[in-house]
């Protein structure tokens, strides 16, 4: 009995073949042997691997590689696309609240805002020219602010809740 529980203690360092390598660790033989050409496993002679070695290298493998190593591991890689995934469902999420624009639908939105106000301030001459015509400079400065402010009077009825929503395009009562 006491023989066994050294043999226990002692398993760790056991020669197995790549037979027996393979089928503790649940792949085929050829793989194990791949994964001896790529280092990844180190022989002490043609087809013998100790076993506790053989296991904790393969563990690392499949883990991604070993952290001090210089090149990156695929769990880094796994774990930089997990968290690229929840940001872009955070940023979805943000999205169906109404709090996040997409950026094409800002731009078309503000495109609009400005050539609207463009328009009607551009438009200011014509619609008082009739106005201020015999009229004193005080008078025509008040009629023009009076134009002015109307013109810029859209920009300040701006709203975020537009934004992805149908926009106006310009199709207001005075021009």
């Amino acid at each position: 009995m006491a023989k066994k529980k050294t043999e226990a203690e002692k398993l760790h360092e056991r020669i197995v073949g790549t037979g027996e390598l393979a089928a503790i660790i649940g792949k085929s033989d050829r793989w194990v042997r791949q994964l001896t050409g790529e280092k990844v496993l180190q022989q002490v002679e043609r087809g013998k691997y100790i076993l506790g070695e053989a296991i904790q290298a393969y563990c690392e493998h499949v883990a991604g590689g070993k952290e001090e190593d210089k090149r990156p591991r695929l769990i880094d890689y796994k774990t930089e696309h997990e968290k690229t995934k929840a940001e872009k469902a955070a940023l979805e999420l943000e999205h169906m609240k109404g709090n996040l624009h997409a950026a094409a639908d800002v731009e078309l939105l503000l495109s609009d805002l400005i050539l609207t106000t463009k328009s009607r301030i551009l438009g200011v001459p014509s619609r008082i020219s009739t106005e201020c015509e015999n009229e004193s400079a005080e008078v025509v400065e008040d009629i023009v602010r009076r134009e002015i402010e109307t013109a810029l009077a859209s920009l300040a009825k701006y709203t975020p809740d537009k934004i992805g929503g149908e926009i106006d395009h310009g199709s207001t009562k005075d021009g």
